[in-house]
């Protein structure tokens, strides 16, 4: 049973490191991020390329993910109905305030993005990926989640998030909070505000403010709404008619949210 459950673990975790990369990569490199001998390794991916998570280049032998998981996912949301339930919500924000709206969810002790609208003109879009970790004290989302639970839970979150380490890649800029003692007086005043917010924090020139979602009726926290864009536009004077969009917002989609859905796991953050 314990090697089944070897050989499953390591499968998985080669699945999310290529799906973390998004690129081809050598074997070396796969065995070195998954703590492995190269043989090892090999027959992990050569069991995945047999089931079509993965796929190797004949001429480089680099491997890479195929679009099997991506489609699994899709297929699993337009399941749950998640996609129709949550777009027009959240193009009616982009609409009023005509900057980009993104929704996340809760994930495995953090946040990812689920869902955007962009509201902008053409040639004054701020359209950042979707596809980047987020960095959960250097956002407006992260903030507006990490306030929503108790501070010791949430130093939790923040400290495995990268709180109080080296910015990877530009992760956050040297605006962004550094510390827990820094943490702390930042989350009262988010709970007192109402909502998250950032001014060039996690990018220089961008200003964020996000909302928790809370699925109805049991309101556990499954995920945040922001509003972004660039900081000439993004002016304080707007925070409070944006914060109302977003209350706004928010309610529409806890009550359509579907019960035991992609935010489920997050009872413990209500």
């Amino acid at each position: 049973m314990r090697v089944v459950k070897g050989a499953v673990d390591r499968s998985l975790q080669a699945i999310e490191l290529l799906a973390r990369e998004a690129r081809w990569m050598r074997i070396s490199d796969i065995a070195a991020e998954l703590g492995l001998e190269k043989g090892p390794a090999h027959r992990v991916l050569a069991q995945l390329c047999e089931q079509g998570w993965a796929e190797q280049d004949e001429q480089t032998s680099q491997y890479r993910l195929t679009l099997k998981l991506s489609l699994l996912g899709q297929r699993y949301l337009h399941g749950l109905g998640l996609p129709g339930l949550v777009q027009p919500i959240l193009d009616e924000v982009a609409g009023q305030c005509r900057e980009l709206v993104r929704l996340t969810v809760v994930n495995e002790g953090t946040l990812a993005w689920l869902a955007a609208s962009q509201g902008a003109a053409p040639g004054l879009m701020y359209s950042p990926s979707m596809h980047s970790p987020i960095v959960l004290h250097a956002t407006s989302v992260g903030k507006a989640w990490l306030a929503g639970m108790p501070n010791d839970q949430a130093i939790e979150y923040a400290l495995r998030g990268g709180l109080g380490k080296a910015s990877a890649a530009g992760a956050w800029t040297p605006k962004a909070i550094t510390s827990v003692e820094q943490l702390i007086p930042e989350l009262e005043r988010t709970r007192q505000r109402g909502y998250g917010l950032v001014v060039e924090e996690a990018e220089p020139g961008v200003v964020a403010l996000a909302v928790l979602v809370r699925a109805l009726p049991d309101g556990a926290v499954v995920g945040t709404m922001s509003i972004a864009g660039p900081v000439t536009r993004l002016q304080p004077e707007r925070y409070e008619a944006f914060y109302a969009l977003l209350q706004q917002a928010s309610a529409k989609l806890g009550a359509v949210w579907p019960r035991q859905s992609v935010g489920a796991d997050v009872s413990e953050a209500a």
